[in-house]
C-alpha cells in the first residue's frame, strides 16, 4: 500500500513537470550532427544541450574529437544549443522528423586589453558534473568550502560533513588522490578557494573499482581539480591577528603540496576569541564503514550542565584553543597508495552558565537550579596510517589507527544544595585495525572485512558539598569515585556475490564478539560481560532499467552472558529491509525504503549496582540485554537541473520503536535518580524535511531555502507519573545572497520555529514556544583589493507565554590586499557589547531555562600572507 501510494505520488509529480511531458517529438530517436568553426575545423568538447520549452535541461553532451555528437531524443524536447569557450553559441529548433543538426560557431570577437570570459558554471561528463569554482566564486570567499556552499545541490553542515542532493558523500579527492579519509573538512575549510579550478561530483560513483558495474552506490565522490599554477609546488596561507577587550589572538598556518605521487597538507591554528576547533576532529562519514564503524562507549561521569546555544561560539565561548594536523598520501603506482593521518587538539575553556529546570508531575512540580562555572580542558590525539590497493580486480585496504585523550572538568557550583566544587577526570585510548579485502574474478566477488579494537577508559570523580551529598549527614565532605573500563571488540565477515537473473546475490557471513570489563571504587571486584553475534546476511540487488532494488534479509543469533556465565540471553533476529532508488530522468531522482529492523542493544556497558555520574545524578545500571524492533518507511525525491540552477529535494519519513524497556526519572531538591523499567516502550516519530537551491545569474541572486516538520510521540516517566508525550516542532529558514555590482554584495538570512505538545498528565497546556532570527549584511568593494564588511542579527526567543528575550548582534570587518600575497585584516565582534543570552525550552513535560554571558565587544588586528 505504502509502496502504491509513493509511486502514485511520483506519477503525479512526474506530470506536472514541464520536462517530462508529453510531445510530438519522437522520444526514441537520436539526434546527431557535426559542429565546425567557419573555416569548417571540426571543434572538439562543445557542450551540446537538449531544452524544452521552458529551456529546462532533458540532456547534454560533448562532441568527439572529429566534431561528431550524439544524444537520446527526450520527449518535451524543443531545441538544441551548442557551446564552446571563445565561440558564439548557437541553436537549432528540433523539427518533427528531422534528426541530423549541425552547427557552425563563430569565434566571438574580444579585445585582448579588456577580455571578459563567460564559462559555463556546471558541464557534465558521462554521470559526472563538472562545476567551474570561479563561476561561483565571489570576492569574500576564501577556502574551497565557502564556495561548494554555493553550488547547486551540494549541502554542507556546521562540522563540514557534505551531502550531495540530500545524501552524504563518498569522500573526497584531491587531484583523483583520497589524501585526508574522513577528516577531508580539513581540507575544504583551509584550501584557498583560488587554487581550485573544478570540483567534480562523480554521481552514483563506486569507489572500489572491483565493485564497479557488479555493486550500485547511490552516493556521490567529489574531486577536486587545482589550477596548474597550484600542482606540485607549495602553496597555502598564514594568519596572524591580535586584539583588545580583552587581549585576544588568532593565528593559523595552512600548506599544500599536491603532486602526482605526493600529496602533504599541514595545518595548525589558535586561538582565544571564540573559534571552536573541535570540529577539526570529527570524522565524516566515509564510504566502506559500513561493516567498519563501532561507536566508542559512553562514559559513567559527565558534567551535569554547559548547555550550548544556538549562537556563534565567538559570542560566549571563553577559550584558548589549538590544533594541528599532518596528511600525507603517497602512490606508488595509480592504484596502490599508503598514507597517513595526525591530528593533535587542545581545549581550555571557562563555560559559564545559569540554569533552572522545571520538572512536572500530576502531584508536585520539583525546581532546580544551577550557577556553573566550568574550567575544562581537553587534550586529544589521533591518527591512522592506511594502505590501499584499489584495482578492477584486487580491493585491500589496511587502516591502523589509535586515539589518546584526555579529560579534567572542574565545577565550582551554586544549586539548591549550596555550593558545590566538582573534578571529573577521564582518560581514554584505543587501539584499531580495520581491513577489507575484495577480489573480482569476473563472474564472482569474493569479501572480506575484519575490525578489532581494544578500548580502555578510567574517570575521577572528587566532590564537595557543603551541607553533604544527598542521604549524607551534614557538613562538608569528599566523595573520591573511580571508574574503569575496558572492552574488545572484533567483527569479521566474508562474502560472495554472483549474477542471478535480473540482477546479483550477495550472500554473507558475520561473526562479532565484544567483552566489557568495568570496575568501581565502591563496589568489590570487577564486572564482566560478553557476547556473540552471527549474522546471515542474503542481499538481492534487482536491476529493472532506470530502478535498482535491494532487498535485505539478514538473520541476527546473539548469545549473550554477564558475571562469568551466571545471567545468559540468547535471541534471533530477523531485518528484512527494501530499499528502491528510482532514476526517473537525468534531473529527477527518488528513493524508497520500507523496513522491519530488530537489532539488540550491544552499544551499552553492562553494570549492575548504582552508577554515580556526577554530584546530584545517579543511575541504576542493568546488565541484562534489550532488544528492539523498528518499524520505518521513508521517501525522498531529489531535483537537479544545471542549466536553470535549480535543485531541491523532499524527504518524508515515519518510524516506530518499541523497546523492551524504559527509563524512570525521580528528581528531588537533592538528587536525580534514573532507573530501567522492563515494560514495552513504544517511540513513533515522522517528520517531513524539504531542501531548495536556486541561482539566477543574469540579476546575480541565489536563494536558498529550507522546511521541516516533526512529531514525536514517547513515553515518559517521572516521579510515579506515567504518560505519553506528543509533542512537534515546525522551522522554516531562508538564505538570499545578491552579487550583481562588483563594488557590492548583500544578504540576509531568516529562519524561525515554533515548538509545541498535546495536553497530557504532565500538563494540560499546550505549551507553544516560538522563535525567530534573521541577519542583514552587506560587502563593500570601494577600491580594488580593498573589503568592507558589517552584519546584523537579531534572535528573539520565546522564554515564557508571552515573554520574550531579544538578543541583537553587530559585527564588522575589513580586508585590504597590500599585493597577491600581503592582506591586513580589522575584525570587530559584537560592537553593541551584549552581555547576556537568555532562552527556554520544553524538553518533554519538563521546561528549561537556561543563561550565559557573552564576550561583549572585542576588535581584533590581523596580517594574512600567501604563499
Amino acid at each position: 500500500m505504502v509502496r502504491g501510494a509513493f509511486l502514485s505520488l511520483l506519477s503525479t509529480l512526474i506530470t506536472l513537470l514541464p520536462t517530462l511531458s508529453a510531445s510530438a517529438q519522437n522520444g526514441n530517436s537520436t539526434l546527431t550532427g557535426t559542429v565546425t568553426d567557419g573555416l569548417g575545423k571540426a571543434i572538439a568538447r562543445v557542450t551540446c544541450k537538449l531544452l524544452d520549452g521552458n529551456d529546462s535541461l532533458l540532456a547534454y553532451t560533448l562532441t568527439k574529437s572529429d566534431g561528431t555528437y550524439s544524444i537520446k531524443n527526450k520527449p518535451g524536447a524543443r531545441q538544441i544549443t551548442f557551446s564552446y569557450l571563445g565561440y558564439e553559441s548557437a541553436a537549432a529548433p528540433l523539427r518533427p522528423g528531422k534528426t541530423r543538426y549541425d552547427a557552425t560557431l563563430k569565434r566571438n570577437a574580444i579585445e585582448l586589453d579588456n577580455v571578459t570570459v563567460t564559462i559555463d558554471p556546471i558541464t557534465r561528463r558521462k554521470d559526472t558534473l563538472i562545476y567551474n569554482v570561479e563561476a561561483f566564486r565571489q570576492q569574500e570567499d576564501r577556502s574551497i568550502e565557502d564556495v561548494l556552499k554555493r553550488m547547486p545541490g551540494i549541502e554542507i553542515d556546521d562540522y563540514g560533513q557534505i551531502s550531495y542532493q540530500g545524501k552524504a558523500i563518498n569522500k573526497v579527492n584531491i587531484e583523483g588522490l583520497d589524501l585526508m579519509g574522513n577528516q577531508y573538512n580539513q581540507a575544504t575549510q583551509n584550501m584557498p578557494a583560488e587554487a581550485v579550478a573544478q570540483v567534480e561530483v562523480m554521481e552514483r560513483n563506486q569507489p572500489i573499482k572491483a565493485l564497479e558495474d557488479k555493486v550500485k552506490n547511490d552516493r556521490a565522490t567529489l574531486n577536486l581539480k587545482l589550477k596548474k599554477d597550484y600542482k606540485a609546488r607549495p602553496f597555502g596561507e598564514v594568519d596572524g591577528g591580535i586584539g583588545v577587550s580583552p587581549t585576544i589572538w588568532n593565528n593559523g598556518l595552512t600548506a599544500f603540496n599536491i603532486a602526482r605521487k605526493n600529496q602533504l597538507m599541514v595545518s595548525a591554528s589558535m586561538n582565544n576569541c571564540g573559534i571552536d576547533l573541535s570540529g577539526m576532529t570529527h570524522a565524516m562519514d566515509y564510504y566502506g564503514s559500513q561493516y567498519n564503524t563501532e561507536p566508542l562507549p559512553q562514559p559513567f561521569l559527565y558534567s551535569p550542565t554547559a548547555r550550548t546555544p544556538p549562537l556563534s561560539k565567538q559570542y560566549y565561548l571563553d577559550n584558548k584553543s589549538y590544533y594541528a594536523a599532518l596528511n600525507y598520501l603517497h602512490a606508488f603506482t595509480k592504484e596502490q597508495t599508503l598514507r597517513l593521518n595526525v591530528t593533535w587538539w587542545r581545549d581550555n575553556s571557562l563555560k559559564r552558565d545559569s540554569t533552572f529546570n522545571r520538572y512536572v508531575t500530576r502531584q508536585d512540580t520539583v525546581s532546580i537550579y544551577e550557577n556553573n562555572k566550568i574550567r575544562d580542558k581537553q587534550d586529544l590525539v589521533k591518527g591512522q596510517l592506511r594502505y590501499e590497493l584499489n584495482s578492477r580486480r584486487w580491493f585491500i585496504n589496511d587502516e591502523v589507527s589509535a586515539m589518546l585523550s584526555h579529560g579534567d572538568a572542574l565545577n565550582r557550583n551554586g544549586s539548591n544544595l549550596g555550593p558545590i566544587e566538582e573534578d571529573v577526570n577521564r582518560r581514554t585510548y584505543y587501539v584499531q585495525n580495520v581491513l577489507n579485502a575484495t577480489l573480482n574474478t569476473g563472474p564472482r566477488l569474493f569479501e572480506i572485512s575484519s575490525l578489532t579494537r581494544f578500548y580502555r577508559q578510567t574517570s575521577d570523580e572528587l566532590a564537595s558539598v557543603q551541607g553533604g551529598l544527598p542521604g549524607q549527614e551534614a557538613g562538608p565532605m569528599a566523595s573520591p569515585v573511580h571508574y574503569s573500563a575496558a572492552s574488545m571488540i572484533t567483527r569479521n565477515r566474508i562474502g560472495t556475490s554472483f549474477s542471478v537473473p535480473l540482477g546479483s546475490l550477495m550472500l554473507g557471513y558475520m561473526l562479532e564478539y565484544k567483552h566489557n570489563n568495568t570496575a568501581a571504587s565502591y563496589l568489590e571486584g570487577k564486572q564482566r560481560g560478553s557476547y556473540w553475534l552471527h549474522t546471515i546476511e542474503p542481499v538481492y540487488e534487482i536491476m529493472l532499467g532506470d530502478v535498482d532494488i535491494n532487498v535485505n534479509l539478514p538473520v541476527e543469533y546473539i548469545s549473550y552472558e554477564y558475571g562469568g556465565g551466571r545471567a545468559k540471553r540468547r535471541k534471533v533476529m530477523f531485518s528484512p529491509l527494501v530499499d528502491a532508488d528510482f532514476t526517473i530522468s537525468t534531473l529527477l531522482t527518488a528513493d524508497l525504503t520500507v523496513g522491519l529492523i530488530k537489532g539488540a542493544d550491544t552499544q551499552a556497558t553492562p553494570f549492575n549496582g548504582i552508577i554515580i555520574n556526577n554530584y546530584r545524578t545517579y543511575t541504576v545500571g542493568t546488565d541484562s540485554l534489550q532488544t528492539s524492533r523498528t518499524a520505518t518507511v521513508s521517501a525522498s525525491l531529489a531535483w537537479l537541473n544545471t542549466a536553470s540552477m535549480l535543485s531541491w529535494n523532499i524527504y518524508a519519513g515515519w518510524q516506530q520503536i518499541r523497546r523492551e524497556r524504559y527509563w524512570s526519572y525521580l528528581y528531588t531538591g537533592g538528587m536525580t535518580v534514573i532507573s530501567p523499567v522492563w515494560r514495552d516502550n513504544r517511540h513513533t516519530s515522522w517528520s517531513v524535511v524539504g531542501n531548495m537551491k536556486k541561482i539566477w545569474r543574469t540579476p546575480g541572486i541565489s536563494l536558498k531555502g529550507s522546511v521541516s516538520y516533526s512529531y514525536n510521540k514517547e513515553l515518559a516517566s517521572q516521579n510515579g507519573t506515567e504518560d505519553y508525550i506528543r509533542y512537534s516542532a515546525a522551522s522554516a529558514d531562508v538564505t538570499l545572497n545578491w552579487n550583481k555590482l562588483r563594488w557590492l554584495s548583500a544578504r540576509l538570512t531568516a529562519a524561525g520555529n515554533v515548538t509545541w505538545k498535546r495536553p497530557d498528565a504532565f500538563s494540560q497546556g499546550s505549551n507553544v514556544l516560538k522563535n525567530i532570527y534573521y541577519t542583514l549584511g552587506a560587502t563593500l568593494y570601494p577600491i580594488a583589493g580593498l573589503q568592507i564588511r558589517a552584519d546584523m542579527s537579531q534572535a528573539t526567543f520565546e522564554i515564557s507565554h508571552g515573554q520574550y528575550s531579544t538578543n541583537i548582534f553587530v559585527n564588522a570587518g575589513a580586508r585590504y590586499d597590500i599585493t597577491k600575497t600581503v592582506a591586513v585584516m580589522l575584525t570587530a565582534v559584537n560592537l553593541l557589547d551584549r552581555r547576556r543570552y537568555e532562552e527556554s525550552r520544553f524538553d518533554g513535560a519538563n521546561y528549561a531555562y537556561t543563561g550565559v554571558p557573552l564576550r561583549g565587544r572585542e576588535v581584533m588586528l590581523g596580517l594574512n600572507l600567501k604563499f
